[in-house]
């Protein structure tokens, strides 16, 4: 029954490849992402003025250059459900679904799964469906974690669904510095404001545990819904379409003075991540994406936005298909690759993705083996010339990098660790990219197992990659005290290296060129 299944599976989905037609969509889809969060109030102005709307009734105006206040307080926090996947395969796979599910109960563990994803509207349309693989599910986010660990010693790679239940509920109350207009209780009553030409939120905090972590006021042109979320804070939501959104996404993740043919590369890229992972993220939270790292970085309308949309309005609609699928590629994209980009399995979980197995960033590609650690260190203290080494653009700083870790910050270190004092640090797995994704830490109380690219960085206290070789300081008895990193790049490493996109760009390469490289195999169509 199971070969006669996965064989009706790809039956069917050749017959989807066939069927596909370049406009996939009539216009450009509607997207609503998660632009700012506050803890229980917030101030805004739209500077020629709009109108504020309570569900379908209530309504009034907003007068031009006048700030209000959205202020809220909490009566009932949300439920969430914190599920402990292991694997993550295509709706279609159910070959790979049967495998993973028999290995983990033959480990002892009862499964279950979850599937996300938007249902194809009509035949022929891309099926971004996917089934993650649970072992184990809990209320409390801390016990969670706690897990994780536990199964990290044991070299099973974790990562945490959140399952959004129930929503947080409280009161929220609309005002200006003379009165206030009016209030309401629940998810469904949050205020909409509606511009004439802009919002501007003040203070929106933004890149949340990152050294660039800051606040400013941004500007949004789409009607912003507020409300209590999953989070228990204030969710200020936008409602916008995919190119405008785009134009805010292209100069917050590549250099606004890079090269026309790296904005529209990035474009491109950013246009097809979006699209493939429409209804995976922050499912049922209220909106499609966040503005931070996690999802796309957007700081909203911006002085340069008309130029940017200049520049890149010859990709409208265009993003990169899968070569044997019909599937939207996710064309990932990080700083700086170091020279060598990463393989998307080794950096989450996840199949291989034959567009995500890595490139050589160099000029002169060279054959190299950089999960041996010899060649890891000569490749580091003498870097090739690569694309993404070349002085004069944006994040080519990155390519190399230096970074001492003193006594009190190694202190920082074990108080993570919780195993003691450390003794011993062992380097397990390296990526094709050099890219550290698993580490061993023996201390005095014993020892853990870190299987993740991300926490390996920000354990060392926010490392620019995990791609590094590492001299470390002992004290007299032999203890670990400090260290000395020197490492390359920036970023996970999967896709495409938004530095070497700049510097192909200024070499004379059309955009098109630049993907072909990045993401070896997938075609380029236009879909609206």
């Amino acid at each position: 029954m199971r070969t006669n299944n996965y064989l009706f599976a790809t039956l069917l989905l050749c017959f989807f490849s066939f069927q596909i037609t370049d406009k996939l969509f009539a216009k450009a889809p509607e997207i609503k992402i998660l632009v700012a969060q506050y803890e229980n109030s917030l101030e805004f102005m739209m500077p020629e003025g709009g109108t504020w709307h309570l569900g379908n009734a209530d309504h009034g105006e907003i007068l031009p250059g006048v700030t209000y206040k959205i202020s809220g307080k909490l009566h009932s926090e949300s439920q969430r459900k914190y599920h402990l996947m292991v694997a993550t395969v295509d709706i279609m796979d159910d070959g790979s679904l049967m495998d993973i599910t028999e290995k983990y109960q033959k480990m002892g563990y009862k499964t279950h799964n979850i599937c996300v994803g938007e249902m194809p509207r009509y035949s022929g349309m891309p099926d971004n469906r996917v089934i993650h693989i649970g072992i184990d599910c809990y209320n409390d986010k801390d016990k969670a974690e706690a897990k994780k660990l536990e199964l990290a010693s044991k070299q099973i790679k974790t990562w945490i669904y959140i399952e959004n239940i129930i929503n947080s509920v409280g009161a929220l109350n609309l005002s200006d510095n003379k009165q206030s207009y009016t209030g309401s209780i629940g998810r469904s009553e949050g205020y909409t404001l509606r511009s004439k030409k802009g919002t501007i939120l003040k203070k929106v905090e933004h890149s949340k545990g990152y050294s660039w972590h800051g606040f400013e006021n941004r500007t949004y042109l789409g009607d912003l819904n507020i409300n209590f979320g999953f989070d228990n804070c204030l969710d200020c939501v936008e409602t916008t379409n995919l190119e405008d959104l785009l134009v805010g996404v292209v100069p917050s993740e590549i250099s606004s003075k890079a090269p026309k043919a790296a904005m529209e590369a990035q474009a491109i890229a950013a246009r097809g991540e979006i699209l493939s992972k429409k209804g995976l993220r922050h499912v049922n939270s209220g909106y499609d994406y966040c503005a931070e790292q996690h999802c796309q970085v957007y700081k909203g309308f911006q002085k340069i936005s008309s130029d940017i949309s200049e520049k890149i309005k010859d990709t409208i609609g265009q993003i990169l298909m899968m070569k044997d699928y019909n599937k939207i590629l996710d064309a990932v994209y990080s700083s700086n690759c170091g020279g060598h980009s990463s393989a998307n399995q080794n950096i989450w979980i996840g199949f291989p993705n034959p567009h995500l197995q890595g490139v050589s960033d160099e000029k002169k590609p060279v054959v190299r083996d950089l999960t041996k650690e010899n060649e890891v260190i000569k490749y580091i203290t003498k870097p090739p010339v690569s694309w993404c080494g070349i002085e004069g653009y944006e994040g080519a700083s990155k390519y190399r990098w230096d970074k001492k870790i003193t006594k009190d910050e190694w202190k920082k270190i074990e108080n993570k660790l919780d195993i003691g004092k450390l003794k011993k640090i062992e380097i397990i797995k390296r990526d094709v990219s050099g890219r550290i994704f698993e580490m061993k830490f023996t201390g005095a109380k014993g020892s853990k197992v870190i299987i993740n690219e991300l926490e390996i960085r920000q354990l060392f206290g926010g490392l620019r990659s995990s791609c590094f070789y590492a001299i470390y300081l002992k004290d007299k008895n032999g203890y670990l005290v400090g260290a000395d990193l020197k490492g390359a790049g920036f970023g996970h490493g999967v896709g495409m290296c938004q530095t070497g996109a700049q510097s192909m760009a200024g070499a004379g390469y059309p955009y098109n060129d630049i993907l072909k490289h990045y993401f070896p195999g997938a075609r380029l169509i236009k879909i609206y």
